[in-house]
Order: C-alpha cells, then structure tokens, then sequence
C-alpha cells in the first residue's frame, strides 16, 4: 500500500481515528484488514488531490524548478528551502528557518531525525 504522497495515509490514518473516537468498538487503523486501509487511503487520495485543486493545500511535487518549499514546524516556525546546486531532493533539502537569528541553514533530514515535525505549505517562487 505505496503512496507518492506521505499527506494520504495520514489523512486516511486520522480520518479513521476520529471516527473511532465517535464509534467505539472499531479497530485501529493497524487491526484493519488490508482491504479497507487500501480503500481509505483511496479515498484519501481523492479528498487531498480534491484540496489540492481547490487551493486549500499545496501540491506535493515541486511546481516547477523557480519555486521553493515553505515548510512550517509543529512548533509554528516558519520555514524556506535554500536550493542548492546540483540539486537535492526535497527530502534532504537544506531549509533556513524564517524570521530567525541564524543565517546558517540547516539538514531538513537531520531535523526530522531530531523529532521535528514539518507540514509543506505552500511554494514561492
């Protein structure tokens, strides 16, 4: 049950878990049998790609080659991708956090590895 998009089974996971929070007696999301996982993550993929172009959520693919990520962590800091050369995939991208005393970039990778949670908002170009 691959995804491009790591944004559709998290919706498809929180969506069932607020469900179970209103049915009890309904599995975890893990419990499920593997064909009704593989349904809420369809529908998951409907739902985001619907967000998507109705412009409430960004896409999760690079625009286009002009454009920078513009992340926000689950502390609320801003976030931009300092695109290097050659270039590195979005993953590994060296982030500056905005609004911050630092000049210096960081490892996206390594901030995540550290616990950081990051949510891609939007690109700017």
């Amino acid at each position: 049950m691959t995804t491009t998009d790591p944004r559709i089974r998290h919706l498809a996971e929180t969506m069932h878990r607020i469900v179970q929070e209103k049915a009890t007696g309904l599995p975890k999301w893990e419990e499920l049998p593997l064909s009704f996982r593989e349904q809420a993550v369809a529908e998951a993929k409907l739902w985001l790609r619907a967000a998507v172009e109705a412009g409430l959520t960004p896409p999760a693919e690079r625009p286009t080659g002009k454009h920078d990520a513009v992340w926000l962590d689950d502390e609320g800091f801003l976030w931009g991708e300092y695109q290097t050369s050659p270039p590195t995939p979005l993953a590994d991208a060296a982030i500056l956090r905005l609004v911050s005393a630092s000049d210096v970039c960081s490892s996206k990778r390594e901030l995540e590895e550290q616990g950081v949670q990051f949510r891609l908002i939007g690109w700017s170009e």
